[in-house]
């Protein structure tokens, strides 16, 4: 018997979510430069455009997206750009999106931005990206109609929660990550490792943009409006089903929302993201699950560290001091991936990406080498033992993102997403 993601209080499940590469881009630069960066009024043409594509494409049988957003590159003028998202082809694409698109080219001139995947589309979103409208079509808009109109949407999900309208962008993006982004964080029956330290990187890096927008001022403010948007959207992203599961933690207070409001100011924002982060103290600083609590920690402490994306605004000092708070998590984050490696390796439940991982991650520390399925935890730690810190580091900056998605545990927490 199926079960129905779509029946009761807890969410839709988004399923069948399509690889990012799979997911064909195409962005046009659209009209003339703008004088200046403040959110103009949408030009009646591109508005009759949001109107046409959705039924144009449903038509044509495509499931994807158009984006409608402000370019804040801080050394171009600031100008709009129509990113419009399909599964498939870029042939398909273009055979869906010919009519509406030659309906705007008549009252907008039109030129190529770039034509690419999602995966390399959405770094130059998280950096320049202010979202003005999204519209989904297909599996994609029966997902976003199913969540939105849901009864209880506002109890579950941030940007309702906040007080937003159902169409506001702000409250679309973290389900547009939801769809394309990174897997579901609560599975197999709860919150395991790597979510942990996703979360904490989504909340180091949310106080970060808003401590330099802070800084900056309103010269500044411009050029990081946009980062503050998108990493609020993440930090959404990866607490939704951690806000869904506090549903089902005994004597856990519903998570707190974040303050999305467009005349939000920064104090009112802080407010909102101290009020989360203490929230999501409260979840991960349990004697129960330290490895929960160290990588959660690790995380927030490491935000620029584990995102390229943040280390362009770092100057040398910092980069220094970041990486020597790094260093004490090294050794215990590479015990705890080898732990739970060499035992799925033992229960035969080890990938061939895995398997070359670890052959990778060998060659780099010929230490580790004499580990296998038999090891002990305390064999582990004697091994990493060995390994001085530093080595230690520069292994772990190199391979930190396979480490996170290839080897390391997935423990639980009691809470559950059905």
């Amino acid at each position: 018997m199926s079960v129905d993601n779509y029946a009761g209080f807890l969410p839709p499940v988004f399923a069948n979510r399509p690889d990012g590469e799979d997911v064909t881009l195409r962005t046009f630069i659209v009209g003339d430069a703008l004088p200046d960066h403040d959110v103009a009024d949408i030009p009646p043409a591109l508005q009759m455009f949001f109107d046409l594509v959705a039924p144009a494409m449903e038509r044509a049988g495509s499931n994807g997206f158009a984006h409608l957003w402000l370019d804040h590159h801080p050394h171009e003028q600031p100008g709009w750009r129509l990113s419009v998202a399909h599964v498939g082809s870029l042939a398909e694409l273009d055979a869906a999106l010919e009519k509406p698109l030659a309906r705007l080219a008549k009252s907008l001139t039109l030129a190529d931005f770039e034509t690419a995947n999602w995966d390399e589309t959405r770094p130059l979103w998280r950096k320049r990206a202010e979202p003005v409208r999204l519209v989904f079509w297909g599996s994609f808009g029966r997902h976003v109609r199913a969540v939105l109109g849901h009864g209880d949407a506002s109890a579950f999900y941030l940007p309702l929660g906040s007080g937003l309208r159902s169409d506001h962008p702000l409250a679309t993006l973290p389900l547009l990550e939801d769809m394309l982004g990174s897997r579901q964080l609560v599975q197999d029956g709860g919150i395991g490792f790597e979510a942990a330290l996703q979360i904490g990187i989504a909340l180091g890096r949310s106080h970060l943009i808003e401590s330099w927008i802070e800084a900056g001022g309103a010269e500044k403010e411009p050029f990081f409006r946009p980062m503050q948007i998108w990493h609020q959207a993440w930090l959404t992203h990866a607490v939704m089903d951690l806000a869904v599961s506090a549903l089902a933690m005994s004597g856990q207070p519903p998570l707190p929302a974040l303050d999305y409001g467009v005349t939000a100011t920064p104090a009112r924002r802080k407010a909102a993201l101290d009020g989360l982060s203490g929230w999501l103290t409260g979840v991960f600083f349990t004697e129960d699950r330290p490895a929960l609590r160290n990588a959660f920690v690790a995380g927030v402490q490491n935000a620029v560290w584990l995102d390229p994306d943040l280390q362009q605004y770092v100057q040398p000092a910092q980069r220094d001091e970041i990486i020597q708070g790094l260093v004490p998590y090294c050794r215990w984050f590479l015990a705890m991936a080898l732990y739970n490696h060499l035992s799925n390796l033992g229960e035969g439940r080890v990938s061939a990406d895995q398997a070359g991982f670890y052959e990778l991650l060998i060659s780099s520390l010929p230490e580790l080498a004499a580990l296998n399925d038999l090891s002990t935890r305390r064999d582990i730690e004697q091994h990493i033992i060995r390994i001085d810190a530093p080595r230690a580091a520069a292994a772990f900056d190199a391979l930190v993102i396979p480490f996170c998605d290839l080897l390391m545990p997935r423990l639980a927490l009691a809470a559950t997403r059905s």
